[in-house]
């Protein structure tokens, strides 16, 4: 077995199903493990207008995803939450492509 077939095999045990849009056009879905990324920064930081919510999630996504490493806005949304893509990048074993790492951060209900 491949490792991205290893990975699938994870993903489909332990993920769950999540969509790709680019710049606010939906380009698919998959399975993709998501954690919180606690060690990061605090959840909540202050600003001026109080305090505002970070929340920073690590998503390991089937590589069969949607995302290709071109610029432009990139979201996921798993059930009703919605992240930004922050960060994006394939993990490779040497040409073989296992899965997506992604950094992920949780947009507000308003939209930010």
């Amino acid at each position: 077995m491949s490792f991205a077939g290893v990975f699938d095999a994870i993903a489909a045990r332990y993920g769950q199903v999540v969509t790709v849009a680019k710049d606010g056009v939906t380009l698919g879905s998959g399975r993709a493990v998501l954690r919180p990324m606690l060690d990061r920064k605090p959840q909540f930081v202050p600003t001026d207008l109080g305090l505002a919510r970070v929340e920073e999630t690590l998503c390991l996504g089937q590589v069969g995803l949607p995302f290709s490493e071109e610029a432009g806005v990139w979201t996921v949304t798993q059930g009703k939450t919605v992240y930004a893509v922050v960060n994006l990048r394939p993990v490779r074993a040497g040409e073989e492509r296992i899965y997506w790492r992604a950094v992920l951060r949780r947009r507000e209900e308003g939209g930010s």
